[in-house]
């Protein structure tokens, strides 16, 4: 889908719910015709967000900040006869109005879904975390270099025989600007697979493990590597929550490997505390770049005309509280401290602010 296609598509999607506002007056119920749509529901999601971040490097220092809306979305979900149901979601901020997910399912039964369209292939636990849920502020640099971007138009089959599941698919491997194969030579694929189990093996203790891989031979497309493999475990027990993931990417036979481990407590019904510590480390000099919000942002890893950004040793300590008005109603703050090693202007030492407030309807 090329941006022109996505412009038009967002804008249109979003007109058309803001003349139901507008018209909101006059009460008009739609009601889906029984031959076709069972159902039809709206929802969305705002995302406000502001960040501080203090920086040095060998060569400068200084320090950035910025209010911004992080994410503006609205979808539509429709369930048909025959076990038929569609998807689409669409970006809605001011500065991207495209589409982030369109798909149609047929799931005769849980164990069974088979989906086609765009959207994010299985990843990571954190990467496929909405992030609606997440509990920190934005996801861990780790999963953002070995693990983000994927977005691709693909068909996969997903499904649960209790305790385990599985998901498993193909997707043109395209980068995310394109929703198709569009590089005139022959086409490569990305291959997806994930399985894991889900256990209780107490009355208020969840045990979930998966494995997850993706494998690309496209050099140009959405991945940056030829595999990636993410180990994911996830302990909830009563008030405390623990999750943890390993990445290990290969590309030219360098790896990038790194690892999260992220400890939780809701301290009441409405106040959660979260601490997440990170390190990664890569083969190749460059294979890490710093955290895109905010450490990227300011003029310290402005060296001449290079970019000192990237480097091949990292590590972060990030704290959090978040407050929860509703489930997906809530206030977050957080304070991260980083390093990253080895870049062209030396060590990228970075502390940073996060202060969020987030509403899903």
């Amino acid at each position: 889908m090329n941006n022109m296609m996505k412009t038009l598509t967002g804008v249109s999607f979003a007109g058309l719910m803001m003349a139901a506002n507008l018209h909101a007056d006059e009460a008009v119920l739609v009601k889906p015709d029984k031959k076709d749509a069972v159902s039809l529901k709206a929802s969305g999601r705002v995302h406000f967000q502001f960040g501080y971040v203090d920086q040095e490097n060998d060569v400068n220092s200084g320090d950035w900040s910025t209010f911004e809306v992080r994410r503006a979305r609205i979808g539509l979900k429709a369930k048909f006869p025959n076990d038929v149901k569609a998807a689409v979601e669409a970006n809605v901020k001011p500065s991207d109005t495209s589409v982030s997910a369109a798909t149609v399912t047929w799931g005769p039964s849980d164990a069974f879904e088979l989906t086609g369209g765009f959207d994010k292939p299985a990843a990571s636990l954190e990467e496929n975390t909405s992030s609606a849920s997440i509990l920190t502020v934005e996801r861990s640099n780790v999963n953002n270099n070995i693990a983000a971007g994927y977005d691709s138009t693909g068909l996969w089959a997903n499904g649960e025989i209790a305790p385990f599941f599985y998901q498993v698919g193909v997707f043109n491997g395209e980068d995310i600007d394109s929703s198709r194969n569009s590089t005139g030579e022959e086409a490569e694929y990305m291959f997806n697979a994930r399985g894991g189990v889900e256990l209780e093996v107490a009355e208020d203790t969840t045990v979930l493990a998966m494995v997850t891989y993706l494998q690309s031979d496209d050099p140009n497309g959405a991945m940056d590597y030829e595999d990636v493999t993410v180990a994911s475990l996830q302990v909830e027990f009563g008030a405390f929550d623990i999750r943890t993931e390993y990445f290990i990417g290969s590309e030219d036979g360098d790896d990038t490997t790194g690892f999260y481990i992220m400890p939780s407590m809701k301290i009441s019904k409405e106040l959660e505390a979260v601490v997440r510590y990170e390190q990664a480390e890569s083969d190749a000099s460059d294979g890490i770049r710093a955290q895109s919000r905010y450490a990227r942002r300011t003029d310290v890893v402005e060296v001449g005309e290079d970019t000192a950004d990237r480097g091949d040793d990292f590590w972060a300590l990030y704290f959090g509280v978040n407050y929860y008005f509703q489930k997906y109603n809530k206030v977050m703050l957080g304070l991260e401290f980083s390093e990253l090693d080895n870049t062209d202007a030396g060590t990228l030492e970075s502390t940073t602010l996060f202060g969020a407030y987030r509403v899903r309807f």
